[in-house]
């Protein structure tokens, strides 16, 4: 039985989407896959007890047996963090990961453990990912996102790299880049990759940036905002790729809905105006806040148009910010996405090369 862990440097990068994704396609050559996260700083509550939410959608999409209680061994909570540091936890935790671990992967050609939100977690409880990698014995693929608006193009992805390969020296298998904008792929596939390979980093693959696979979903929005569906019930999988706020006059909000696709869009109920302008372009969802009810005319023309027409309590602010953080963090639960993005790895990931330096 071989085993992988996927780490990143920084949180959001895309381990989650490319542990499933392998998953699968290991899946599909052949071999019998079991999945971890041994530590998880993503509580939430089902039938009492704590899960992750993230080893719930790989499991699922995985198709795994095992109970979802032990798909995350570890999951750090604000009373477990104040028991450790009030000493009073009595819990061998890196006991719990190894017997995890050993249940994970009976009967398993490979086992594929997802890390925690970035290199540096963990260290609180003692479960850091340097020190997980060298008690578990596991090689390591890191996930690289780019980072272009934050500092010279390229700089920030070596930076990562390097600093990867310094922490995890020779545990380190390899680095995926991920969200690379279209115009930036050439530099790094000639320059960056080549460069990093160099310095003793094997790269197996650099993934294009793709707003779609960034998108929510209607269902998602509806969750977050706890909101009362007037239209579109049957929409709850239709992706939203863009947020506009119309908060001002028409004639000053049409030419920001007409440039942005596949957009929810945020108004006042009583903006009857600002409903009817945004229902005339490429517009998914639209959120009525304030608990104001449209009109039956506007109803109307969204069930006409195939548009989610959301009614919610909050006002058009509190709104926004309750949805707005959850752009750019990917999200694979919708079918065609997923699809998307297995899509996506068959074409710039290769796999080849990480079976064969597993040994599978």
């Amino acid at each position: 039985m071989k085993s992988l862990y996927i780490t990143s440097v920084s949180s959001f990068s895309g381990k989650t989407a490319l542990s499933l994704g392998l998953g699968l396609r290991m899946q599909a050559a052949g071999f019998s896959v079991g999945y971890l996260k041994p530590v998880s700083t993503q509580p939430y509550i089902v039938g009492g007890r704590v899960l992750d939410e993230d080893a719930d959608f790989v499991r699922r999409s995985l198709g795994l047996d095992t109970p979802l209680w032990e798909l995350s061994s570890v999951i750090i909570t604000t009373e477990m963090l104040d028991e450790v540091m009030a000493g009073t936890l009595g819990r061998d935790l890196l006991s719990e990961v190894k017997e995890a671990c050993q249940r994970a992967s009976e009967n398993k050609d490979i086992l594929i453990m997802e890390g925690g939100a970035s290199m540096r977690e963990g260290y609180a409880v003692g479960l850091n990912t340097l020190s997980l990698v060298e008690e578990l014995d596991v090689p390591v693929v890191s996930v690289v996102s780019f980072h272009g608006e934050e500092c010279l193009a390229g700089m920030c992805v070596v930076d990562d790299i390097l600093s990867a390969k310094t922490r995890l020296c020779d545990r380190l298998l390899g680095v995926v880049i991920n969200g690379v904008p279209r115009e930036d792929l050439a530099y790094i596939n000639d320059k960056v990759a080549p460069y990093v390979e160099q310095q003793g980093v094997q790269v197996y693959g650099v993934l294009p940036h793709d707003p779609y696979l960034m998108a929510l979903s209607v269902g998602e929005v509806i969750e977050a905002l706890d909101a009362e569906v007037l239209t579109g019930s049957h929409l709850k999988e239709r992706v939203i790729e863009n947020l506009s706020v119309g908060a001002m006059s028409v004639e000053s909000a049409l030419p920001r809905f007409r440039r942005q696709l596949n957009k929810v869009v945020f108004t006042g109920g009583d903006r009857t105006d600002i409903q009817a302008a945004a229902l005339e372009t490429s517009t998914t969802c639209l959120v009525l806040t304030g608990n104001l009810q449209p009109t039956s005319t506007i109803l109307t023309r969204a069930e006409e148009l195939d548009v989610a027409v959301l009614l919610v309590p909050y006002n058009t602010l509190e709104s926004v910010e309750r949805v707005e953080g959850m752009f750019g963090k990917t999200s694979l639960s919708q079918p065609e996405k997923l699809s998307r993005f297995q899509a996506m790895l068959a074409e710039h990931l290769n796999y080849d090369q990480i079976v064969k330096d597993l040994g599978l």
